[in-house]
């Protein structure tokens, strides 16, 4: 009844259209992001990549993502890093 009145938030990211939450929107892994993307580590179970500063509440910038192309460059605090769209996947953002 009261649906109408309610602003529907969904997901920032066109393909997914899970809802919000409290605010809180869904995890991507980090692999779904294009080039100029900022985001927000939420999960890395990867220790290297945590040993790089990629831990949770990390703020970091997708700076190249080719679809062909195995690796993905992207900043997180002072440095650059190239990593693979293995590990990538496995790192959630937000």
């Amino acid at each position: 009844m009261f649906s109408r009145f309610f602003k529907k938030n969904s997901c920032q990211r066109q393909r997914c259209g899970s809802r919000v939450n409290d605010g809180i929107c869904c995890t991507h892994p980090l692999s779904d992001f294009a080039q100029d993307a900022r985001v927000v580590v939420v999960f890395n179970p990867d220790h290297k990549t945590l040993e790089m500063g990629l831990f949770s509440g990390a703020l970091i910038h997708v700076i190249k993502n080719r679809p062909n192309d195995a690796n993905m460059v992207i900043s997180a605090g002072e440095g650059r890093y190239i990593i693979s769209k293995e590990v990538a996947k496995q790192i959630h953002v937000r």
